[in-house]
Parts: structure tokens; sequence; C-alpha cells
């Protein structure tokens, strides 16, 4: 068999899954969520947090966290740096659109209270931290959460629970982006690896020659923007993990983040290893020699989520192309 895509097992299991969960499965892919740049909701103080959520007089954790804050919860910061406490909270409320519980980030400020409901429903996985990524003195508030089979989604906001918007993502294969070069995207498919000198570590999946899953560094910069800090995602090197050349493929010299020099050719019967990949037009690779180079690939106009080499589809050159999702 040329090519083993599961495109269709995973539509099949879209269709099947019944309830909230397959609502939400089917409206939260990573890399096309509807962008959400509205504000957050604010709640009158007469009816700011609904009995059932109310927590009467607990014990706080109090201070910024360089790790998950989910534990805390509810959590006491100074977010804003005016020396009073907000209260972070998560709770799980209907959503207005389909009545299924999803996670909802809430914010309390003395009587007011701010929420911002995510696309992560209540049985589904999901972390919190806060963190100053700009080091301006105020915290940011990072979740991600679990839409559907380990496709993460990943929201930020300011101390005032205004979101963060990240710059838009060239991983075409997921489909267009709904957002713009000016405004960016306010949900960013990905999961939180951890952070690391003020930048946060994103693992992602990128869908070239197969679907490889990859780390990157971003950063929230001057321009209001998180962007990414590296220009690849990096590989892990799995042995097992490879692609068997069936005709000859034309590379190019070249080493992980650096420009393609000289042409060579991969004989059929090799196997490549990718490496990494700017998930735009670059896939990084080493062969069973230990030659490391690179692929150039365009995408195919017709179809929507495949890429062509020298012009022809990509499943021409490979035994098989490892795709999932």
């Amino acid at each position: 068999m040329k090519r083993s895509i599961f495109y269709i097992g995973s539509l099949c299991w879209l269709l099947l899954l019944g309830g909230c969960q397959g609502m939400a499965a089917a409206d939260a892919v990573p890399g096309v969520p509807a962008v959400r740049n509205e504000a957050a909701t604010t709640i009158p103080a007469a009816t700011a947090i609904p009995t059932s959520v109310q927590t009467p007089e607990p014990e706080y954790e109090t201070g910024p966290s360089a790790s998950s804050v989910r534990g805390a919860l509810p959590y006491a910061v100074d977010l804003d740096g005016d020396g009073v406490d907000e209260i972070l909270d998560v709770i799980a409320l209907p959503s207005e659109t389909d009545g299924c519980p999803r996670w909802t980030v809430s914010l309390t400020k003395g009587a007011e209270v701010k929420r911002f409901q995510t696309d992560i429903l209540e049985d589904m996985p999901w972390d919190l931290w806060v963190e100053d990524l700009d080091e301006d003195g105020r915290y940011e508030i990072v979740f991600h959460g679990d839409a559907a089979s380990d496709d993460y989604l990943i929201y930020v906001w300011r101390h005032d629970l205004t979101p963060v918007c990240f710059e838009p993502d060239d991983r075409i294969i997921r489909g267009d982006n709904d957002g713009n070069d000016s405004d960016g995207d306010a949900v960013f498919g990905g999961a939180i690896v951890g952070f690391e000198d003020g930048h946060i570590i994103i693992e992602g999946a990128v869908d070239m020659l197969g679907t490889h899953w990859g780390v990157r560094a971003f950063a929230l910069g001057d321009d209001g923007i998180i962007g990414p800090v590296s220009s690849v995602w990096d590989f892990e090197a799995v042995d097992e993990r490879f692609l068997e050349v069936t005709r000859e493929l034309k590379a190019y010299a070249a080493t992980v983040r650096k420009d393609p020099g000289e042409a060579f050719t991969v004989a059929p019967g090799e196997r490549i290893y990718p490496l990494a990949s700017d998930g735009f037009s670059r896939i990084w690779f080493r062969t069973d020699s230990g030659k490391t180079g690179v692929l150039i690939l365009t995408p195919d106009e017709d179809t929507f989520v495949m890429w062509r080499i020298d012009g022809e589809p990509e499943a021409a050159f490979f035994e098989e192309l490892p795709y999932s999702g």
C-alpha cells in the first residue's frame, strides 16, 4: 500500500461520538478554531458568582507560580501589580450555543467577576499557569486543554482576562486560519510542555510527509503578539519513525535551520528520518547513512492537506505516509 492516511477514520470517529463531546470535537480542530478576540464576559456584582460555584472563606495559596496552579485553585495572585489579589479559578459552565459544560476561566477582583469560556469540555484534561511572559511586572494567564484525542488548544490572557493573540500559524495543512496578519489568532493548536527563560515551549503537530510532533519556543513580543522564537519545529529522533523512498527523490544538503545547499538524490529503498520542519515549505531529515538534507515542499492546491515535491504528489515518493488526526 502506497499510503496510510487516517482522515476517513477520524471523520467516522467524529460522526459516531455522541452528545456534547462529539459536537466539541467537530468544532475545535487545532489550527482552525474560530478566532476568539472578544472581550471576556463581565458579570455584574449582583449576580457575580452562582451559589453552586462559591467557596466560602477559602484558604488560598498566594503568589505567582512558575509551575501549574491547577492544584491550588481557587488561586489568589496580584496579577496587575496594584497590591490587591485577584482570585483565579476554572469552573465548568454550560455553553450558550449547545448547553454543554465547558471549562471557563474566572477572574474575581472585589465585586467584579470576568469569565472566558474555552472550547474544552468539562470531561477533558486541562492545565493552567500564571506567568509574566513579557516581564512587565504584570502576569499573564495561560491555559491549555484537550479538545479531542490529544488535540490541545492554547489560550493566553492578560491580567484582566483580555485575550492575547498568536501570530497566524503557518501550518496551513491544518486549514486556513481565520485571523489576519495584524490581529493573529486568539486560540493556538498545540500543548504546553513548559516555560523556559520567558519562553513558552509548545508541542504541536506538523502534517508534512505524514504527521510529526515537534516542539518549538514561543514568546510574547513587544507588539503584544505571541510568536515563535525558534525557526522550526524540532522532532524527537525515533529510529522507528522513518519514510522509505520508492523512487529517486531530489533533496538538498543541509543541517537543521540551514538553507539548502548542493542538490543530491535519495535512492529508492533508502530511509529518511524527519528531524524538523518550518511547517510551511521545508522538512529536514537524515538518512540511514547519517547524511542530512532538506526537502522543499509546496502545497497541493488540488487537495486539502497534501503536498507536492518537484510538482508531483508526495505520496508518489514513499512507501507509506503516516498521517493521523
